[in-house]
Parts: C-alpha cells; structure tokens; sequence
C-alpha cells in the first residue's frame, strides 16, 4: 500500500477495529490480494506522513469554499460562528505528555476551536492545541486566517464566553462586524438600562446594545458594531439563533463523524484522524448542499407543511466505502458520474425541519453514558 493507499485509507471513515477497516479497504480496492497489510504494518507506514498532508487536504475544500464564495447569506450577510470544545484523546505515554489530562478525567483532552458558516455548515477554520489555550486566542487565529478573505458584509457571531477588550479592539481595528452575547455583570452600565437598543463605551469604543425578552428566562444581552441602517432591533432574535448552526455541526462532528474515535495512540495519528474528519466534514456539507438543492426542485410545486432537506445522519453512512472509491478513479467523466449518481440516491433521504422547536437540556447532558442517535457509520 502506498502514499495514495494509506491516505485513502485514513479518508475512509476508520471506526471500527483498525485491522477490519484495513481488510474492508483492500477488498475493495485489491481484490485479488490474498494477504492484507496488517494493522501493524500499516501502523508504521502512517507515521512516516506528517498530519499537516491531511491539514493540506482540508484547507483545499475551504479554499475552494472561499474561492467559489459558496456560503449563504441572511439579509445580504455571510454569517460565521466560532466556538470550540474539548476532545478526549487515547490515553498514552506520548499523548499524556503533549495534551495535557484535565482534572478528574482518565484520559487527556485537546481543544479544538473551528470557524463555520452557519447557514451552509462549512467548516472554513479549525485547530488542536491544549486545553491551556483558552477559545478566544483561538478565535484570533481563525480571524487572522480570514483575514485575506473578508467581505465588508460578513458577520462574526460570538458566545458568551468570548467577549473581551482585545477580541473587540482586534476586531474593529481590522473592520470586522461581530455580534457577541454578554454575561450578566460584564458591565454594570448595560445590566443597570433599562433601555433595549442603546449605545455605550466598552474599553473606550463605542458599542451597540440589544437587549432581547426571551420567553422563559433572562434578557438575552448582545452587543454589536451593526448599525441601525443595517439591522433593526427586532431583527437581532433570529440573527443571533443562527449561531446554533455551530453547535449543530460539532454535533455533527462528534455524534455523527464521531470525531473522538481516533485510529492510533499517537499524537501523529490524532492530528492525522482530527484533519480527516475535518476534510469529511466539509466534502459531506457540499454534498448535502447539493442534495438539498435536488429536494428543493423536487418540492417546488407541492404545498408542504415543513421544508425537508438530507438526512445528514444517512448521507454520511452512505459515503463510507462510496467517496474513496469515487476519488480513487483517475477518470474525470466517470468520477463525476458517480457524485452525481451518489447525490441523488442521497437525495432520496429527507427530514423536515421544525421551526421553533424547543428541547429541554438533560441533566446528565455532559455525561458519557446518556443517551446518542444511532450512528450511520
């Protein structure tokens, strides 16, 4: 098995036991081969490609994104989220000595921060580092990434975690429009107003308050750079709750690409696997967006109570296997026949969407053991 080979392999979704994975892989694309590469053989080949390989093949799909400007737009606006997480890694001498292992846990964990588009799911730019480098040194990075590629409508939306006198002061010296929400007693001026849209001095900058009435709870606090020209206060409700599509895609992530599933006990190979399912990431959102358009054409004429789109749990299952064998053919005509051909059987699984649905957090929420959606993969 060669360069091709092992990357193949490290694309094609490895979660179950790495020797199966291996032994599936070959009987697809070697099927005369009597004696598969055992996992100790490919274990060692893996090592000798750096992880910044599979870094490369996940910064083309969001070149590529960036180049072909395919994000959606809400009023005109491209809307970007940044949040992070943390993963939890192998346990092993080496990792151990590189991540550092959190309080109270049995294995150690990584941050990981990454910066989407919201409306369309695209993962523009992520990044590992330890759990000592806090979300919003993060987010800076993924600004400084965006940098070359920012629009005058593009808008940042933050969580409450993120405000702060540098990531504002970085943010409007570099013409950047953010939306963040505030922690209550951030600053005694806003929580004392009574007032919902006003304007006041934060670290020696003129700011833009909203104060929204929730049904059950507090007032949700954001602040902005947004004029009133471009948005009216009864606006900021539904900008502001588009930032779930961040959330919605680290649920992708860990639930459906089960992203914590890592095929060696190495620091190579976690960044190997982290880049990967990046890269699978981005490809299954483009799929998805062409699979939606199918089921929106196809929908057009009919009056629907619900809108539906891809059943992104179903889409990914069904890449397993199909997308390496589609990359694999050196045929152009073939290749995307065959894309097309995938997209519309995938097309052919649709959820509704639900507007205003509201679900109660579980309690045990943060726990390993509650209950999952079963896995595609």
């Amino acid at each position: 098995m060669g360069f091709v080979g092992i990357i193949t392999l490290c694309l094609n979704f490895l979660r179950k036991s790495l020797q199966i994975e291996i032994d599936r892989y070959m009987e697809l694309t070697e099927p005369t081969i009597e004696k598969p590469m055992t996992k100790q053989a490919f274990s060692k080949a893996r090592h000798k490609i750096s992880p910044d390989a599979f870094y490369e093949l996940f910064e083309t799909t969001s070149q590529t994104i960036i180049e072909k400007d395919a994000f959606g737009r809400y009023k005109g606006y491209r809307i970007f989220a940044a949040d992070g997480t943390e993963l939890q890694l192998p346990k092993s001498k080496e990792i151990s000595q590189d991540f550092r292992q959190t309080r109270g846990s049995f294995s150690p964990h990584a941050r990981v921060s990454a910066l989407c588009d919201v409306i369309t799911g695209f993962t523009v730019h992520a990044c590992m580092d330890t759990t000592e480098i806090g979300e919003r040194e993060l987010a800076m990075d993924h600004l400084c990434y965006f940098l070359a590629h920012k629009h005058a409508k593009d808008l940042f939306v933050f969580d409450r975690g993120y405000p702060s006198k540098a990531l504002i002061q970085y943010l409007d010296e570099h013409n950047f429009k953010y939306l963040m929400r505030l922690q209550k007693s951030f600053n005694a001026e806003i929580d004392d107003a009574v007032l919902k849209d006003f304007y006041v001095k934060i670290h020696g900058r003129n700011v833009r308050v909203i104060k929204l009435t929730l049904p059950n709870g507090p007032p949700e606090i954001l602040i902005t750079n947004l004029g009133r020209r471009a948005f009216h206060y009864s606006a900021f409700q539904g900008l502001y709750r588009l930032r779930w599509g961040i959330e919605t895609k680290f649920n992708t992530l860990k639930n459906k690409l089960d992203i914590e599933s890592f095929s060696g006990k190495t620091t190579t190979t976690v960044l190997q696997d982290f880049y990967a399912t990046l890269f699978l990431s981005n490809i299954s959102a483009s799929i998805k967006s062409e699979s939606d358009e199918v089921i929106n054409k196809e929908n057009e004429a009919k009056n629907l109570k619900y809108e539906y789109v891809t059943n992104e749990n179903i889409l990914i299952g069904k890449l397993k296997d199909k997308l390496i064998l589609i990359l694999l053919n050196n045929n152009p005509q073939i290749r995307a026949a065959s894309l097309d051909k995938l997209i519309l059987q995938i097309s052919r699984y649709r959820t509704a969407i639900e507007p205003d649905r509201q679900f109660p957090r579980p309690v045990s929420s943060h726990k390993r053991s509650c209950c999952k959606p079963k896995k595609a993969l």
